[in-house]
């Protein structure tokens, strides 16, 4: 897939972006709590496939809410352009 916007997604209450970079295999994965006054969680430069920047992102939001002792029974349907 040749990404030109990103990749969206929401996880419970989070929002989870991707964003290319110029770097082949390179991206920026975002996460956002839109509860929060600031809503940045995350952000992360990653040189991996998008399959497994995804995948990272997930593990990252679920890690952030089981941290705030949320549960994690939540699931990631991305939309990407």
């Amino acid at each position: 897939m040749d990404l030109q916007n990103g990749c969206r997604s929401e996880y419970g209450p989070l929002e989870l972006r991707i964003q290319a970079t110029s770097v082949e295999n390179g991206f920026i994965v975002f996460i956002d709590d839109p509860r929060l006054p600031h809503p940045a969680v995350l952000e992360h430069q990653a040189l991996s496939t998008l399959e497994s920047t995804k995948t990272y992102a997930v593990l990252q939001a679920a890690d952030y809410l089981r941290g705030l002792g949320e549960t994690n029974e939540h699931s990631a349907k991305w939309r990407c352009s």
